[in-house]
């Protein structure tokens, strides 16, 4: 991995408390709060990060133990524009690799057996995933009246309304898993697939949606403007650019490079172990409270940007009108979840592993919400004659197992390996993560949440709120949501010190 120190020499100086003109605390140095004080300090601003536990990255870190990677959050993730700029100005071009072309594959459990999911039309017409009935559901599709009740609708209830409960149960459902380790019948359509959910408002039909969206894509046309969604990229740092293809990648020693590299470059900047407690407004500007019992210290700047958690928020000091406006904030939802990282001999595996992983349904009644095949995704992530199988337990579907002990966690996803994928023996190698809280639902009901975030900022100037329970909870979300927040505070401080 080559850490891009040397960008620190074009960075603007930052003094030793973050006080001075055009000063901003960014609180949280997780992707989001990382990538916000990076392109913030990248733009003049004097910047103070602050973090909470005794690292950066948050849910982004890497373990390298006896010739196995193990991420413990995300594996990979899909790059964009603004995602491909950022990569050339860390200079970690080299450092990425890209995804294997067979991880296009996605398998679903049905029956307790591996089937491949369609990608194309005419692979869904031959799929045994679905049934002859659930197919003619689909192709009837069109036929199906728009929604005429106003109000928020839940993915389940959109996916039966449109497509049958068949496709809810085998081909939406294992991905709610995959993506939120949510709950379909508690999620919301509008917030958590907003560009699906306009599809019907605009066309009136997935199908035809979908349909114009590819002439549309075809013939050169921006499928932006004013149906784009708030968590999306286009145009926003690289609006004169050529459009770049996604790709889905990580890094050659894996995903923790990124954080690690963003971290660097913020030499004299970042404040590990360094809780804030408290935050309030004192006449034009913002004291910021922060350390730990007996060494706190106070410090007051032009704008402070909060990048944590939800939940965070309740446990901090703030004033009573900033509690008032936040508290729909403070009760968003995150399920538990567990990640095993597996290593097993490649002899002991039946399974050819050619693919992205699997997702289990569940109708399937399986411990697992799924697995990827890690080795299979990107090089050097297992030793020559071994495989690495990366598990997931838990979520919204079965959040008590997910806080089960490493051992029994264990005995239960091999009863799945063993069936699924055809796993002997015991595995050599494995990495247990818990994560008690691992990712913010967008349920039913979630605009409450997105007003209160809207609200919190208006009634305080300076105040700003970005992570993943406000603009999507992908890594490229996130990278996204740290640059558009920079980008609002440097406009902001430009208009208070003119």
């Amino acid at each position: 991995m080559r850490v891009a120190i040397d960008m620190t020499g074009n960075m603007p100086p930052n003094d030793s408390d973050g006080s001075g003109p055009r000063s901003v605390a960014v609180v949280g140095a997780g992707i989001t709060g990382l990538v916000a004080a990076w392109e913030l300090r990248r733009r003049g601003v004097n910047v103070v990060l602050y973090e909470a536990s005794g690292h950066a990255g948050g849910a982004i870190r890497t373990t390298h133990a006896d010739g196995f990677l193990a991420e413990h959050g995300p594996n990979s993730f899909v790059t964009s524009p603004a995602v491909e700029s950022l990569l050339q100005q860390l200079h970690l071009e080299e450092d990425v690799v890209q995804a294997n072309p067979g991880a296009k594959r996605r398998y679903v459990v049905r029956d307790g057996r591996l089937v491949p999911f369609p990608l194309t039309p005419s692979s869904m017409l031959g799929t045994s995933l679905l049934s002859l009935r659930a197919k003619l559901r689909v192709l009837l599709e069109p036929l199906v009246r728009t929604r005429r009740q106003e109000g928020d609708e839940s993915v389940a209830s959109f996916v039966r309304r449109r497509l049958g409960h068949e496709v809810l149960d085998y081909a939406v459902d294992p991905f709610i898993s995959g993506i939120f380790a949510g709950d379909p019948e508690t999620l919301s359509m509008a917030h958590a697939f907003p560009r699906v959910a306009a599809l019907e408002r605009r066309f009136g039909s997935l199908s035809k949606g979908l349909m114009m969206q590819r002439r549309s894509l075809a013939g050169g046309e921006s499928d932006g403007g004013a149906d784009s969604m708030p968590g999306d990229t286009k145009g926003h740092l690289m609006s004169s650019a050529a459009p770049v293809p996604a790709r889905l990648v990580s890094f050659v020693d894996g995903m923790q490079t990124l954080t690690d590299t963003l971290e660097a470059s913020l030499a004299g900047t970042l404040r590990l172990g360094c809780p804030v407690r408290l935050v309030h407004r004192q006449e034009a500007r913002w004291l910021v409270d922060a350390g730990q019992d007996g060494a706190s210290r106070s410090r007051l700047v032009d704008a402070v940007v909060m990048a944590t958690p939800a939940h965070v928020l309740a446990a901090m000091e703030l004033p009573a009108s900033m509690r008032a406006c936040a508290a729909p904030i403070e009760r968003v939802e995150y399920p538990s979840v567990s990640t095993l990282t597996l290593g097993f001999r490649r002899q002991d595996v039946a399974h050819p592993l050619d693919g992205f992983g699997v997702l289990i349904p569940a109708a399937e009644r399986r411990s697992l919400l799924g697995a990827l095949f890690s080795s299979s995704l990107f090089p050097s992530r297992s030793p020559d004659d071994c495989v690495t199988i990366t598990c997931f337990v838990g979520g919204a579907r079965q959040a008590d197992r997910a806080r089960e002990d490493a051992d029994l966690l264990v005995e239960r996803v091999l009863v799945d390996l063993r069936q699924l994928l055809g796993v002997r023996g015991e595995p050599v190698f494995a990495k247990h993560v818990f994560w008690p809280r691992a990712i913010p639902q967008y349920t039913v009901g979630y605009q409450a949440v997105k007003d209160a975030a809207d609200a919190t900022e208006r009634q305080n100037p300076g105040l700003y709120l970005a992570g993943n329970y406000r603009n999507g909870v992908s890594v490229g979300d996130c990278i996204a949501s740290g640059q558009q927040v920079a980008e609002r505070v440097v406009a902001y401080l430009a208009r208070a010190g003119s």
